[in-house]
């Protein structure tokens, strides 16, 4: 784009909320590879089953988006459509029509292509992409009776078992509404990933992403969770829900075990290739949430909300101070205990809540156990006792003299404190509890 619409293109493009963030120069850039393009109301921009050659920003008025004659949504100025058939080079997944008069920034295909060396711009596309993926995730899973199109869309995020008792319960959209259920929940993260992607080309960020959940999904579904959300480099995973299964603790607590051995497994091979290893935390619960489709009649989505869906990212959160990667609450050791080697790690105050919390690291499944792993958490816990008796200086002189607690992560915490209270005691009426200021 040349001359007048260039430099208008310039001034509309950063109401584009997605590319807000990009520096005059990226946006003077992003507007020569486009044109600006004004359609009536009722022009058709992507039709439904055609390869996708174009990308839409809408700088003005709204369209809507359509699939088998059904409006899902309208796109309100400042919004992209097109950017799904754009990366992966498939056929547009639904009709954008105009809603009166509409200004658009149009973006070929070969364009579109030549952005890919911003990174930044790869950045917004795919955020971009995120939430569409959860936003058609949501409206498929409150239409079970598209079947097949449920089938295609959701059954990509739950295994076929927890699907197939979806669609043939008698009433399925029952299990969609809303209602108390009990559910164990699992959220995993990528520690620290916003710092680390800075450090890493749009290319190796996909590609990091595409390898990390290439491995982790599949062992969600293959233990019947369903994965709820993904939050950028996060997961919020569902077992017991939206159906009831037995053994859902133990399931969510051996999803967690692999996918700790898998995330070894990439570690190795990213280490092979000179790329550095990445870390995660996983936290897990199990108790009472609010679940079912939750928004207007244009965007529904399935969720969980509720205290205990706030206190496993709490959980999550807490794996980076105690250097571990994965910890449960006591709800779900009381569930799961016999079958996995667990050891206590704390009694904490969380962010958002007055009530102490006894957190665990989940170690490893019982029957694999070495016997110097249980060893490691039987001194653990008989050092962490001797804290809680408030003989601080006992606790710190166990683990400064256990070989096992040399280089624990959990036991160098412990250690810390106990040298801190023996400084400056905790009140006499000190319950045990440490409070935890951020998530």
């Amino acid at each position: 784009m040349r001359g007048d619409g260039a430099k208008l293109a310039q001034k509309l493009l950063p109401q584009v909320a997605m590319l807000s963030f990009l520096s005059p120069g990226e946006i003077e850039a992003i507007s020569h590879r486009g044109e600006i393009e004004s359609v009536n109301d009722g022009d058709v921009l992507i039709t439904e089953g055609e390869i996708g050659n174009t990308l839409f920003l809408v700088l003005q008025g709204n369209v809507a988006i359509s699939r088998d004659g059904f409006r899902l949504a309208v796109s309100e100025m400042g919004s992209v459509v097109g950017e799904i058939s754009l990366v992966d080079s498939g056929k547009a997944t639904a009709t954008v029509t105009a809603i009166g008069s509409v200004m658009v920034f149009r973006i070929s295909r070969e364009n579109f292509e030549t952005l890919y060396s911003n990174k930044n711009f790869v950045r917004a596309i795919l955020k971009g992409l995120a939430a569409k993926t959860r936003e058609a995730l949501a409206r498929d899973v409150g239409n079970l009776h598209r079947i097949e199109g449920l089938r295609d869309t959701f059954g990509r995020y739950v295994s076929k078992a927890v699907l197939d008792d979806i669609l043939s319960s008698s009433d399925p959209e029952s299990l969609l509404s809303g209602r108390l259920a009990n559910a164990t929940i699992l959220f995993s993260d990528i520690r620290n990933f916003t710092s680390f992607s800075e450090h890493l080309s749009a290319a190796d960020m996909i590609g990091l992403l595409r390898d990390y959940f290439g491995r982790m999904v599949p062992l969600v579904t293959k233990h019947n969770g369903y994965i709820n959300k993904f939050i950028g480099d996060a997961l919020l995973v569902l077992f017991n829900l939206p159906v009831a299964y037995a053994n859902s603790a133990i399931e969510a607590a051996q999803t967690a075990i692999e996918m700790s051995q898998s995330l070894d497994e990439m570690n190795a091979d990213r280490r092979e290739r000179g790329k550095p290893a990445i870390s995660i935390g996983i936290g897990i619960h199990v108790g009472e949430v609010i679940a079912g489709n939750i928004g207007s009649v244009e965007r529904m989505e399935y969720t969980v909300i509720g205290d205990n869906v706030n206190l496993c990212s709490r959980l999550e959160g807490l794996t980076k101070h105690y250097g571990v990667r994965v910890l449960i609450s006591e709800a779900l050791r009381e569930k799961i205990g016999q079958h996995f080697l667990i050891r206590p790690i704390d009694l904490v105050i969380v962010q958002g809540r007055q009530t102490p919390t006894r957190i665990y690291e989940l170690c490893g499944a019982m029957s694999s156990a070495r016997d110097a792993e249980v060893s490691m958490c039987q001194q653990y816990e008989e050092a962490l006792n001797l804290y809680f008796a408030r003989r601080w200086r006992d606790c710190a002189k166990k683990i400064s003299q256990s070989k096992l607690l040399a280089n624990d992560n959990p036991a160098t915490v412990l250690r810390h404190r106990c040298e801190g209270f023996l400084k400056e005691p905790p009140p006499q009426n000190w319950n045990g509890a440490f409070a935890i200021g951020k998530k």
